[in-house]
């Protein structure tokens, strides 16, 4: 009996030729998508957003990546903050209000806690204060061109430092390798302070920044100087405490519905009054020193050196006027 070989009948090979050409079209077709992808990665190109958009960008990413309730500022550029001052730029954020010294903002409440409840550190590390006003610290002791930003951890969290029982505000200073370039800036600003009577209403404000980076961008050297004059004025009127007395002892006495005071009356009348003019000149001078060393991504070294000298001299002149009473 003779057997019929089916491969080779006409039906049997359409069909292979059939399910040949099916397999061999997804296989041909992926080929050819991963060449052009290869070609694409080596011409991407790369938007970096910088200035006012880049640092609200800055400031949402870390926000959005932090674990709890955070806040945060970034400065537009090396030495490009906000505000001059940086009590002054953090009263921008929700929850945060500033309390002013001498025209300036000084010390920072958060969530309705006050300067002393709010725990200052820099880099991680607890700042001392030398204001005389307990243990909140000065904001104004600060220049503002050596800080990149400003974090506020209004919950804490394991690695943040504890003590702030409002919140615990971290500045952060420049680093050489952050920008991994040359930078450097000079900068002149006037502060126009009409409450001096005595002083200079126009003084001037110098700061300069140089930031480079060596041995193919794994050390690098950041200095930072600036010196402030700034003179400012107050003028106060107060009196210590009153005295009660009986109405048909005052002379020449006039209540403040216009009537003279009668007998049995109680009227009360300031012991002294205090005039009071000040006169103050503050010199603010800031210098920061940067070491850093990454030679992996992993460890970082780094050496800050930061001086900070604030001096002022103040002026005060007083007048007391002395009250008393008497019979008619």
């Amino acid at each position: 009996m003779q057997k019929k070989n089916r491969l080779k009948s006409p039906i049997a090979k359409g069909v292979s030729l059939a399910l040949g050409m099916g397999l061999m079209a997804p296989i041909y077709a992926q080929q050819t998508d991963e060449a052009p992808s290869a070609a694409t990665e080596e011409q991407v190109e790369v938007i970096a957003v910088t200035g006012i958009r880049g640092s609200l960008m800055r400031s949402m990413d870390t926000k959005r990546e932090s674990v709890g309730v955070v806040d945060a500022i970034n400065a537009e550029d090396i030495g490009k903050f906000p505000d001059t001052n940086l009590a002054e730029s953090l009263q921008r954020i929700t929850g945060v209000s500033i309390d002013r010294q001498n025209g300036e903002g000084s010390r920072v409440t958060v969530r309705g806690f006050g300067a002393d409840f709010n725990l200052v550190t820099l880099n991680g590390r607890q700042l001392p204060t030398n204001s005389g006003l307990g243990r909140s610290f000065d904001f104004g002791d600060l220049a503002a061109e050596g800080v990149s930003g400003v974090e506020i951890y209004k919950t804490g969290k394991a690695h943040v430092p504890t003590g702030g029982i409002g919140a615990t505000i971290n500045i952060l200073s420049v680093k050489p390798l952050d920008s991994r370039e040359m930078n450097a800036s000079f900068g002149l600003k006037a502060v126009n302070d009409t409450s001096t009577i005595t002083g200079q209403e126009w003084t001037p404000e110098f700061s300069g920044i140089y930031s480079n980076t060596f041995m193919d961008d794994t050390f690098g050297v950041t200095f930072i100087g600036s010196i402030q004059k700034r003179n400012n004025g107050a003028q106060s009127a107060t009196t210590n405490f009153f005295s009660e007395v009986d109405g048909g002892t005052i002379r020449d006495g006039i209540s403040l519905d216009g009537t003279q005071p009668s007998e049995g009356d109680i009227v009360g009348i300031p012991r002294n009054i205090v005039y009071s003019i000040s006169e103050i000149e503050r010199t603010r001078t800031n210098a920061q020193l940067t070491l850093q060393y990454a030679p992996t991504r992993r460890p970082n070294y780094y050496v800050r050196l930061h001086l900070c000298r604030t001096r002022s001299i103040k002026q005060l002149q007083r007048c007391i006027l002395l009250g008393s009473t008497g019979s008619r």
